[in-house]
């Protein structure tokens, strides 16, 4: 009885929409969650005593976390809508046992500061999304991805860099008129 009370808590507390949602569910979501921090509306998150999220975040509506392996998003990190991050799996190796008995395979996911994951992405258990990547739309992450780069497809593969960009005033500051 109890777990299905906080099964109907947790179900009401995500359809709040808007930043009144926001506020109390960094307010009343067992979970550290840094400053800044938006979980926007329809946000799914089982075990969210395994989830850590740093400052000026998004996590937007429809996305799946499953924090059972343990989530952890540093800073500045953006999330777009209907993106799944599983940080565990059915064990399934045994073939004399139902997979239904086998119980669950668990890999922390840690996402580094400054990433952006598009829409419909899927993180898999163990994977950690390097700093300052991007990865596209509709991607598979199976496997850890290098600092600064530009990820697709599925499975997710590196197609790009993100480089730095120097602004021309300030790299001639000093010589403007």
């Amino acid at each position: 009885m109890r777990y299905e009370l906080i099964l109907w808590f947790m179900w009401v507390l995500k359809q709040v929409p808007g930043h009144i949602g926001c506020a109390l569910r960094r307010k009343l979501l067992p979970c550290r969650i840094g400053t800044g921090t938006m979980i926007w509306d329809n946000v799914q998150i089982d075990f969210p005593g395994r989830l850590r999220l740093g400052e000026r975040c998004s996590i937007n509506r429809g996305s799946v976390l499953n924090c059972g392996g343990g989530v952890e998003i540093k800073d500045d990190v953006l999330i777009g809508p209907n993106v799944i991050i599983y940080s565990q799996n059915h064990a399934y190796e045994d073939s004399t046992q139902l997979i239904s008995v086998q119980g669950y395979v668990r890999n922390k996911v840690t996402i580094e500061e400054d990433v952006w994951i598009a829409a419909n992405t899927m993180i898999l258990p163990g994977v950690t999304v390097a700093r300052g990547c991007v990865v596209g739309a509709a991607s598979v992450v199976t496997k850890s991805t290098e600092p600064n780069g530009v990820y697709v497809g599925s499975p997710a593969r590196r197609i790009g860099r993100r480089h730095a960009q120097v602004r021309l005033r300030e790299e001639h500051e000093g010589n403007l008129l």
